[in-house]
């Protein structure tokens, strides 16, 4: 089974999103800022990392950045859904190594 991290500071959003994925038959695991997200990341090795930009101690940014500098987690792919969709943030994004970016707005992948 899949393991997918969703990380975002917003209850509401993680628990739908784990909802639609968990019926789809993943597993998931929810992380309330871009710290734990870190953490969660480290100690469970998912496939998949859902993150939120805009999160309290880590911003999602910060926790990608700090994610894929480190070997052991650097080919987990991060996708972005935010509701910053400013083309620098998409921007950003990219440059961190993002396999995605998903706004509110409008979905745009950055690769």
């Amino acid at each position: 089974m899949k393991r997918i991290l969703i990380v975002d500071d917003q209850p509401h959003i993680a628990k739908i999103l784990t909802d639609v994925l968990q019926k789809t038959g993943y597993e998931t695991h929810t992380a309330a800022n871009g710290q734990a997200g870190i953490d969660s990341a480290r100690t469970l090795k998912p496939d998949l990392i859902i993150m939120d930009v805009m999160m309290p101690i880590k911003t999602g940014f910060e926790a990608t950045k700090e994610i894929k500098e480190d070997a052991s987690m650097k080919e987990i792919p991060v996708v972005f859904l935010t509701a910053k969709g400013q083309d620098s943030d998409r921007t950003t994004a990219q440059e961190l190594g993002a396999a995605g970016f998903i706004t509110s707005a409008r979905p745009k992948t950055v690769r």
